[in-house]
């Protein structure tokens, strides 16, 4: 028998399969209409393909199994100008005010619908999202829009809505009639972990064009911010609502470390409403992970969204990819049941056991002196050094108040197993992840604490818990070797991460793509000083503290780094190309290309690296140093470290190959 007469059997087999075993095979609902912006009233029909079905459909966001409504002709769907919004009158979700916003919102009909089979079986579950009578353009440029159906109940139930204050707020103020309201309060909403996950199908209509939809969990998320009117909402895919990964590219920019392709798969993803920024800027977290990108720490891809709920306009979010095993196993191919994750001192994700792999780690930097080479070589098989030095040295340029030094907002990885042969990063070192930092540069001082040291105040050694993760900061200050990691990652920070061009152009660009959707999001869920005010002024205000905090932390910073580890006066450095066409250079190995001059300022004690890249048909030549004072320790090296004495020009000599 022939290879085709086989397959075809083959194929003819797994057919009469699907036939007779209907549970094999997926029927779907079909919708007549893909989700969008239609300009006039439309007509959505609704499909089985399977006979002697049973259509059943919501037009609240509902679950059509358990509330839904027979399908028996098509839908009129009109205008959703002027919509009534129920939720958005809801109160009992802020303890701090029942903020009730004034006139309308955009929104939008939203259908959910399934097929019950003959066969007793429910059909998948298709659904759409239908904005009538909008210029989608107008409204929200090429922002992607996040609509989420599910039962309101699940969300403002007494007894078990995760939105609301509910029951637990009114037993926690009979327990507590004194304490202050807002953030302290213990609500429904406080809760967390699987109990507190609710149903939620989740329809993304992306700024490409592209749409789908997809069951999921949703949860509340965050610390602090849980008590804010619009909450951070985290969204989680699972086995058992259909698809255990959301596998579409969601961050456009976000590429694998594994081998630089593009990421395409998804467990988590959170709808996060700027934590301590959340009445400020709104972007300081994302602001801070754009800025952060080429640190040797792991950071969340994020991008601006507009979100609805069950039709009813929810305001600009920032959409950030997750920090968790899945991410690790997404980004580095290292399976996430190999992976542990650790988090304020607890295994987040792992065994408790696991447990052991960090508090080994720990004991045996606090215990061993660390200016001994070999104990600091031991501890390098167990921390990673630069990303440990990185992630130190970002927290103190933007003064961040609640992190690491706090012992909170902190997060490590590494692979349980060292698997090397599957990827350099499954060594078994513990590696930094950034998160939540936004309690930062500046956000309740207007900007205005750049002059503050904080380099003295978490460096210095001084008497902490016996779990602080900052003793293994302390130790490891001891050691030469580490000091001058973290001193050139300081001196990174202002000269190459948020310098001044690249802070100013990003801070510009997020700027167009948040400021003018804010000031619906702060008409539409307060707090009511602002909306009541002048949201675009406020906004406006806010963003400029940031430009005020960053532009002053540039030219204070490296005056404290010098004076916290007594160094000699600063010495500017200019690197440059003898020819921009042929070839960059990169100083510190930071991936930041010079094409034209970049003067930097570094400390003469520790010398820097400096690496020359040949473009297509050239090739480098040497390193030139236009004074006595500087010195490369192989000038015909492509990367190479500069020694210095003071200010210096280091050329990269390039010439084409002939």
């Amino acid at each position: 028998m022939t290879l085709a007469k086989c397959l075809l059997k083959l194929t003819l087999f797994l057919l009469l399969i699907m036939i007779c075993i209907p549970s094999l095979a997926a029927t779907n609902v079909d919708l007549s209409l893909e989700s969008g912006f239609y300009p006039d009233e439309i007509i959505l029909e609704i499909t089985c393909e399977k006979k002697n079905s049973v259509i059943y459909y919501t037009l609240d966001g509902s679950c059509p199994m358990e509330k839904g409504i027979v399908y028996e002709a098509p839908l009129t769907l009109s205008s959703t100008i002027g919509k009534h919004d129920p939720l958005s009158q809801i109160t009992r979700i802020n303890p701090d005010e029942d903020f009730i916003p004034l006139g309308d919102f955009p929104s939008a009909h939203v259908v959910r619908a399934r097929a019950l089979l003959a066969n007793g079986k429910w059909s998948d579950e298709s659904c759409g999202t239908f904005f009538i009578g909008y210029n989608r353009e107008a409204l929200y440029g090429n922002l992607p829009i996040i609509s989420l159906m599910m039962d309101a109940d699940d969300l403002f139930n007494y007894e078990t809505g995760i939105y609301t204050m509910g029951r637990y707020y009114d037993e926690w103020r009979a327990e507590n009639p004194n304490e202050p309201e807002g953030w302290r309060a213990r609500a429904n909403y406080s809760n967390s972990g699987r109990e507190w996950e609710r149903p939620v199908m989740v329809d993304f209509l992306m700024d490409n064009g592209d749409v789908f939809c997809q069951n999921m969990g949703i949860r509340i998320k965050g610390g602090a911010s849980r008590s804010a009117s619009q909450k951070s909402l985290r969204l989680i895919a699972r086995d058992e609502y259909g698809a255990k990964n959301i596998k579409y590219p969601l961050f456009p920019d976000n590429i694998r470390e594994a081998d630089g392709k593009q990421v395409t798969k998804y467990k988590s993803v959170t709808l996060r409403n700027g934590g301590n920024d959340k009445d400020h800027a709104r972007i300081r977290d994302p602001f801070i992970q754009l800025m952060a990108e080429g640190l040797h720490v792991d950071v969340s891809a994020t991008r601006p969204v507009i979100a609805f709920i069950n039709g009813e306009y929810w305001g600009l979010y920032t959409f950030h990819e997750e920090l968790n095993d899945n991410y690790v196993q997404h980004h580095y191919d290292i399976d996430n049941e190999n992976v542990v994750t650790f988090k304020k001192n607890k295994v987040d994700e792992g065994e408790e056991e696991d447990a052991a792999l960090y508090w080994n780690m720990f004991s045996y930097i606090v215990e061993h002196d660390m200016a001994d080479a070999a104990h600091y070589s031991a501890a390098c098989e167990m921390l990673d050094m630069q990303s440990f030095a990185d992630y130190l040295a970002l927290n103190i340029y933007i003064c961040n108040q609640d992190s690491f030094f706090e012992n909170n907002n902190w997060m490590m990885w590494r692979a349980r197993v060292p698997q090397p042969d599957v990827s350099p990063y499954a060594d078994g070192k513990w590696r930094m992840m950034v998160y939540d930092t936004d309690f930062s540069s500046g956000v309740y001082t207007e900007g205005k604490n750049f002059p503050v040291n904080n380099l003295r105040a978490v460096l210095k050694e001084t008497s902490l818990e016996e779990d602080h993760p900052a003793r293994m900061v302390h130790s490891l200050l001891k050691n030469p070797e580490f000091e001058a990691l973290l001193v050139n990652a300081l001196c990174d920070m202002r000269n190459l991460f948020f310098i001044q061009g690249k802070m100013l152009t990003t801070l510009g660009q997020m700027r167009r793509e948040y400021s003018p959707y804010l000031v619906d999001t702060f008409r539409r869920f307060g707090p009511s000083w602002i909306a009541a005010w002048d949201p675009e002024n406020h906004i406006k205000t806010h963003m400029n503290h940031i430009n005020t905090f960053f532009k002053g932390r540039s030219e204070k910073f490296l005056n404290q780094v010098k004076d916290f580890f007594h160094l000699s006066g600063k010495a500017t450095i200019t690197v440059k190309c003898s020819n921009s066409n042929l070839g960059t250079a990169y100083i510190n190995n930071r991936p930041y290309p010079i094409n034209r001059n970049l003067s930097v300022k570094y400390f003469p004690e520790y010398p820097i690296t400096i690496t020359a890249e040949p473009m297509e048909g050239a090739r480098f030549v040497e390193w030139t140093v236009n004074n006595a004072n500087a010195s490369v320790a192989d000038a015909a090296s492509p990367t190479t470290e500069l020694t210095f004495s003071g200010t210096c020009i280091v050329t990269a000599v390039f010439e084409p190959i002939e």
